[in-house]
């Protein structure tokens, strides 16, 4: 075991040590991580398609996440609208 310079112990060398973007490109493609580990390096080609597939699902995954806001607020207008009519249904009952 190491010690690191504040002397708390390295449990891994600082070289076996996975950064957070690292772990990022692990989960999008663990091939490429690896290959990139290895010292292979990406074409340029192949990262401009990567990064116009990234803004692609952004764009959608806002739709969605949009879609689903509206979906909701309508559920929830739906259930007020309800309320509303049985509470007016009620007091007009009540009245006779």
């Amino acid at each position: 075991m190491q010690k690191s310079i504040d002397s708390t112990p390295y449990y891994f060398a600082p070289d076996e040590l996975v950064s957070a973007s690292e772990l990022r490109e692990f989960i999008y493609c663990e091939r490429a991580w690896f290959l990139s580990r290895q010292g292979h390096v990406v074409m340029a080609r192949a990262q401009e398609h990567r990064a116009a597939g990234i803004a692609f699902h952004e764009v959608r995954a806002a739709a969605a996440r949009k879609a689903t806001s509206n979906a909701s607020l309508s559920w929830a207008m739906l259930l007020l609208l309800t309320a509303l009519a049985l509470w007016v249904a009620n007091t007009f009952m009540n009245t006779r």
